[in-house]
């Protein structure tokens, strides 16, 4: 049986419609229901190249960074000693007295030890009583404002202070302008460092750092005393007594051959060994013997060090024995 030419044309139309309706089920229909897929499969590698990028981009800058913590590790590495033998110890504490025109015939010194860091921020405790509160609001009743938790006086104008973490601390004017740190004025400066002080405190950070401590007796003059006292307390170094007594009087003790003076409350003159026993008041030139307790913290630097200077005299720091 013979086809006709529109009977042909209709046998085609419906072939290529049977064609392109099983190429769609069998193509188009799986690669449709494949493209929510495909498009979470592509959001997560553009995901992963840009972590990628990004520790790329971190190996450019890594060197610099650690360069720079190393060196912020070293600086703070400097205000601290390296573990110290009991041996070690001793040498400094003698040398730091020496300097100071003191003497000590022996000295005690406590193992290496460890102990907790932390920074404390004093707060007085407030005393009241009747005629201080009746003072205080009267006082207050000529006050144009009071002043607020962050707030304080720079002259007649009001500032605030915000304390974010150590490294981002605001001050803002009474307009809540930003002040810029190369324009703090003396006193905000000390709001400043309060400020940052008592947030640290707050936030109860510490670490754990070593400790060695050197007893002895202290001989001199009360002057040479004082200033050592003073002297150790400013040192780069972390160094601390472990209490400190400055004393007022003295007992007397004079040799016989002596021809010092003394004059008592009563306004009696002793001269000399007469005087032994007696007290009397202590000035920069008064001979004074004196128990102290010197303590060294220690942490041990990244890079080993032989010496440590103490005011001139170079302490070797790197005798320890050797383990086999």
């Amino acid at each position: 049986m013979k086809l006709n030419k529109i009977e042909k044309i209709i046998v085609a139309v419906i072939l290529l419609g049977l064609i392109l309706v099983g190429g769609a089920f069998i193509f188009v229909l799986p690669s449709f229901q494949n493209i929510e897929k495909n498009s979470a499969v592509l959001v997560k590698n553009m995901q992963e190249k840009l972590e990628l990028d990004e520790k790329l981009e971190r190996l450019n800058t890594i060197d610099d960074d650690i360069t720079a913590q190393k060196n912020d590790a070293k600086k703070a590495e400097g205000g601290f000693y390296p573990d110290l033998t009991t041996y070690e110890a001793s040498e400094l504490a003698m040398a730091y007295l020496k300097k100071a025109n003191l003497e000590a015939h022996e000295i005690s010194i406590a193992p290496l030890s460890t102990r907790q860091l932390g920074l404390e921020y004093f707060i007085p405790a407030e005393v009241n009583y009747d005629l201080k509160t009746f003072g205080a609001a009267a006082k207050d009743q000529n006050t144009e404002e009071a002043l607020l938790e962050g707030e304080f006086l720079d002259g007649n104008k009001k500032y605030s202070i915000s304390v974010t973490s150590t490294t981002d601390v605001v001050i803002t004017d009474d307009t809540g302008a930003e002040v810029a740190p190369a324009k703090y004025s003396d006193t905000m400066k000390k709001v400043y460092k309060a400020a940052v002080c008592k947030a640290v405190a707050t936030a109860s950070t510490s670490q754990t750092v070593a400790f060695i401590s050197a007893t002895y007796e202290v001989k001199g003059k009360y002057g040479d005393y004082k200033n050592f006292i003073d002297h150790i307390y400013d040192l780069d170094r972390a160094t601390m007594f472990d209490g400190v007594i400055f004393p007022a009087t003295t007992t007397i003790e004079e040799d016989k051959d002596s021809t010092a003076l003394y004059v008592g409350e009563d306004g009696t003159i002793s001269q000399g060994s007469e005087a032994n026993g007696k007290q009397t008041m202590v000035d920069d030139n008064t001979e004074i013997t004196e128990e102290l307790t010197i303590i060294f913290m220690c942490v041990e630097p990244m890079d080993k060090m032989s010496t440590v200077d103490a005011d001139g005299t170079s302490i070797v720091v790197d005798q320890r024995p050797t383990v086999y």
